[in-house]
């Protein structure tokens, strides 16, 4: 659905965009966008984050949520990596 509106930029250089065109283009919060300028035009494109990025996150999302359950910490895992690099 095409959607134009006004929208104002702010004393910060910002551009809100429109909830209801956030909301049809799924833009969230950190999404990142390409913007081209010629002009008197402005054209803003979201930029679609690869599917490995994605899916990476996904593992170590579970991951995390593993460590904690068992009460795994950070502390534990520099101990393991300076352990290895012990041994090398």
């Amino acid at each position: 659905m095409v959607q134009t509106t006004i929208t104002k930029v702010s004393t910060k250089g910002q551009v809100i965009i429109p909830k209801q065109l956030r909301k049809e283009l799924n833009i969230k919060e950190a999404d990142e966008l390409f913007v081209y300028g010629e002009k008197d035009t402005i054209i803003m494109k979201k930029i679609a984050k690869p599917a490995i990025e994605k899916r990476f996150k996904e593992i170590t999302s579970k991951l995390q949520k593993a460590a904690k359950e068992t009460g795994f910490t950070r502390k534990d895992l520099s101990k393991i990596i300076q352990e290895v690099r012990a041994k090398k």
